[in-house]
């Protein structure tokens, strides 16, 4: 099972809104367009507002952290990764570029890479519970479950109402299989916002655990109300209706989720437990090999 399947992944950015007094006042305003437009999520206007500014201003750090911002969003990630190296090469101690690149480097699953920055980072960002939480989730990317819970818990220790740190420190429990741990934590992270939707899913699993279908059914379709296409929550709702017997909801749902991420194993399993109550040896065998492909 890949941890990212039910972690939370944080997705802090970090983008400036005003450069220093000797920066050209054409490219302050040309900036402050392409943030106004980064803000509506309108990226590729943002992008040529950016490169509008850096004309004027070349060596404009901020410029060229903001516009790898927005091709991180535009999914353009080398090009993104090119301007986070540039902001850093202009301002050595330009933290907030080290943390974006940290980003984009683990949205490419350089994790490795990513945790290098974020440990460049560990002093400007130590109060930063945030911080610890993205750097807990590279750690958890690498395997490295006992660091990732010690930063969770260092998350939770500078803010006891982070709920995403709960969510995920109650995922590294649930990872070794300590259910009872994990509930906790996703409970007290649901306490803390409602509207949770990776601790709402959590959740729905440690009660399909323990044999509570029809409570579980509740919190995944809080989940799925917060966000409907994720493609594991509607896998898990799936598995819980196959449990409840309604097969033919179930089936839907799980296909569902295969069109939306064909290498989920866990899916390709609940369908060969469709198929197997429905007697289709076949098909049922197939969906098992692919489970094991994915897995």
């Amino acid at each position: 099972m890949k941890i990212a399947k039910y972690l939370f992944i944080l997705n802090t950015i970090f983008f400036l809104f005003s450069c220093g007094t000797d920066k050209k006042e054409e490219a302050i305003k040309f900036f402050k367009r392409g943030n106004y437009k980064l803000k509506d999520k309108e990226y590729q206007e943002a992008i040529h507002w950016f490169d509008e500014s850096i004309i004027q201003n070349p060596d404009f750090a901020d410029a060229y952290n903001n516009r790898g911002l927005a091709k991180q969003r535009f999914d353009k990630l080398d090009e993104a990764l090119k301007d986070f190296d540039k902001a850093i090469e202009l301002d050595k101690k330009y933290w907030e570029a080290y943390y974006n690149r940290s980003e984009a480097l683990s949205q490419m699953g350089d994790f490795k890479n990513a945790l290098v920055d974020l440990e460049k980072i560990a002093v400007p960002f130590k109060d930063s519970s945030f911080y610890f939480v993205t750097k807990g989730n590279v750690k958890a990317q690498l395997q490295d479950l006992a660091g990732a819970t010690a930063d969770y818990e260092k998350a939770i220790q500078i803010d006891p109402k982070n709920a995403d740190a709960y969510t995920n420190h109650g995922f590294i429990h649930y990872e070794n299989k300590e259910f009872g741990l994990a509930k906790k934590d996703f409970e007290k992270a649901i306490f803390l916002n409602p509207q949770q939707d990776f601790a709402l899913n959590n959740l729905a699993l440690i009660l399909t655990e323990e044999k509570k279908f029809s409570e579980a059914l509740q919190y995944i379709d809080k989940a799925l109300l917060k966000n409907p296409s994720q493609p594991y929550y509607l896998n898990n709702k799936g598995k819980i209706l196959l449990n409840l017997n309604q097969w033919e909801a179930a089936r839907e749902l799980i296909e569902k989720s295969l069109r939306l991420d064909d290498k989920n194993a866990e899916a390709y399993k609940n369908l060969a437990t469709y198929y197997t109550q429905k007697g289709d040896k076949a098909k049922a065998k197939q969906n098992e090999d692919l489970a094991s492909k994915f897995e």
